[in-house]
């Protein structure tokens, strides 16, 4: 019986975590679509990867940017998150994050973030460079 609500204890342990991790959907901040002329509104886009196993040796990269655009053309732009986080036998760390084409006064953008991560899992060591993109397309 004890090790059966040990069992049930752990398990609830690892569970809870898990539901903090979840997706939520990416909210959007005000839009309505002008006519003929482009989008109008703002929005929060996110650009993530990850790799690992969860718990033992698990790392997580994300790229958040929030932008405005006015009739299509872009009137704010900011890289408002850039960071990484790890678990168990992993590390990582953030690298850097710009604007590689486009951007305020442009119909379009194209970000980049970069990251390094290394661990392992069963002995065997992991090490890379993770890139994530965020683009925001032309409208």
């Amino acid at each position: 019986m004890r090790k059966v609500l040990l069992g049930f204890v752990l398990l609830a342990a690892l569970a809870v975590p898990g539901v903090a991790f979840a997706d939520s959907p990416r909210p959007v901040i005000c839009a309505y679509c002008d006519t003929g002329t482009g989008w109008t509104g703002c929005v929060q886009v996110t650009a993530e990867e990850s790799g690992g196993v969860s718990f033992v040796s698990h790392w997580h990269h994300y790229l958040v940017v929030n932008y405005c655009k006015t009739r299509g053309t872009i009137t704010s732009l900011a890289i408002i998150a850039h960071g990484c986080d790890a678990q168990g036998f992993a590390s990582c760390s953030v690298g850097p994050a710009w604007l590689s084409s486009g951007g305020v006064g442009y119909g379009w953008a194209s970000l980049q973030g970069h990251a390094t991560y290394s661990g392992a899992v069963a002995g065997t060591p992991f090490s890379s460079t993770s890139v994530v993109h965020v683009d925001i397309p032309i409208g």
